[in-house]
């Protein structure tokens, strides 16, 4: 591949970003189906077993549900990146990009920052309905910083994502091993529950995990009280993952383009 020098990977991953963003304003269903899901899942946690919850918990439920709702939300909305990679590489879409002289890193990076940027509508509405719910930022500060927190770790579990489709290929296979990682880190976790309501053997998973650290720091940062530790480790998480994954996957995909030219 050719060398880059200068901003042209810089060039090639916003020329790449804006592509997905003009596929998304041309499937407005996406942004729809991804604010809905996270609505849809915060009412039916409310309703059906918020009075259970809150009653085991000694919480208020609007208050402790909703944090980690604009985390799930974004965790939703990641969901995108795969199925749409994986639909892409399975069409052959790719391969007119590889075969262009641009940045390896454009065609992934670009996806996961267009799907990071098509979560933030999700995350108001969400916040906006669990206002009418109860649910209230101790101040501006404090929802600015939960949901920077929420789309950075978003943007994190989008390369792991990335990582599936590039192995899977297949958009239909994609959902289904996504149940098998993403599913222990939403519900074994503090984002609908407190982790002492769980079994004793689970709590230090469910206390430790990128997902429930993320959901307690904006916990805290919604209601204003000392959140700094839980801060510096959602970073320290979202920063591990996303070097991590985004290089897993760029060295897959190179193997891909590899074994097909050979």
């Amino acid at each position: 591949m050719t060398s880059r020098t200068g901003p042209r990977p810089v060039s090639d991953i916003a020329a790449m970003t804006w592509r997905d963003l003009m596929r998304s304003v041309r499937q407005p269903e996406l942004i729809t189906f991804g604010a809905s899901a996270g609505v849809f899942t915060m009412l039916l946690f409310y309703y059906v077993f918020g009075g259970v919850i809150a009653a085991g918990a000694g919480v208020d439920y609007a208050q402790y549900l909703v944090p980690g709702m604009l985390l799930v939300t974004v965790l939703i909305g990641s969901s995108v990146t795969g199925e749409g990679l994986a639909a892409d590489l399975n069409d052959r879409v790719v391969e007119r990009f590889r075969a262009a002289p641009m940045s390896r890193l454009a065609v992934l990076a670009g996806r996961t920052i267009a799907d990071g940027l098509r979560n933030l509508p999700a995350v108001v509405l969400v916040a906006a309905v669990g206002h009418l719910l109860g649910f209230r930022f101790a101040s501006p500060l404090g929802a600015f910083g939960s949901v920077a927190l929420a789309v950075a770790l978003g943007y994190a579990i989008s390369w792991v994502n990335a990582l599936v489709a590039t192995l899977v290929r297949d958009p239909q296979v994609v959902p289904l091993v996504r149940v098998f990682w993403l599913f222990p880190l939403m519900f074994a976790g503090s984002v609908f529950t407190a982790v002492e309501q769980m079994p004793g053997w689970l709590q230090a998973f469910a206390r430790n995990q990128p997902v429930s650290v993320t959901a307690d720091a904006i916990r805290a940062l919604s209601e204003g009280t000392d959140a700094g530790d839980l801060v510096l480790r959602t970073i320290a998480w979202a920063v591990a993952m996303t070097v991590a994954f985004a290089i897993l996957s760029i060295q897959v995909f190179e193997r891909m383009r590899t074994r097909e030219v050979s």
